[in-house]
């Protein structure tokens, strides 16, 4: 059995990584790139969002991201939900999480609304806890975009891969 000190470490590292996956999902809403590169490891890093692509460095990452979001008229929030933490090691961890993201698009009018998880590995670096291997599986995409009369048509409803930056 774990001592009550162990016990309060655990939990303690369970809180830093939940507060780290915010800290990364507020970066990308804000299109923080130093705050995106704060929340990976230096090396050895594997990021896989499906159809953005797969990525070993989070200059890359970034470079595309950006691309994608950063324009005045590009409005998201990525939304974390119902996370499941386990500490495998002193210095590992891993993790699920549920992901809603909302996007409004203002030039193009179109509104989107995307769903999957996370599953995420995590080490300690230097005492504070990163993000080393991420991978994105979307499981749904509902995308409407306005016409003349103003009246919501549909674009995309089921799990076809696809961002409204792209349209």
């Amino acid at each position: 059995m774990k001592s009550l000190e162990q016990r309060i470490q655990t939990l303690e590292d369970i809180e830093a990584i939940k507060q780290l996956k915010a800290r990364y999902w507020f970066a990308c809403d804000q299109r923080n790139a130093i705050g995106i590169r704060d929340c990976f490891v230096a090396e050895d890093l594997h990021i896989d969002f499906g159809f953005i692509g797969q990525f070993r460095d989070i200059d890359e990452f970034i470079s595309v991201f950006l691309e994608m979001t950063d324009k005045p008229s590009h409005i998201d929030l990525h939304h974390g939900l119902a996370p499941e933490i386990s500490i495998t090691g002193d210095e590992q961890a891993t993790g699920r999480w549920r992901m809603q993201f909302q996007l409004i698009e203002t030039k193009t009018e179109i509104a989107q609304f995307m769903g999957g998880y996370y599953e995420d590995v995590y080490r300690r670096e230097s005492g504070v806890w990163k993000i080393a291997i991420s991978r994105y599986t979307l499981t749904f995409n509902l995308m409407m975009q306005k016409d003349a009369a103003g009246i919501m048509n549909l674009i995309e409803m089921g799990a076809r891969p696809g961002l409204a930056s792209e349209m």
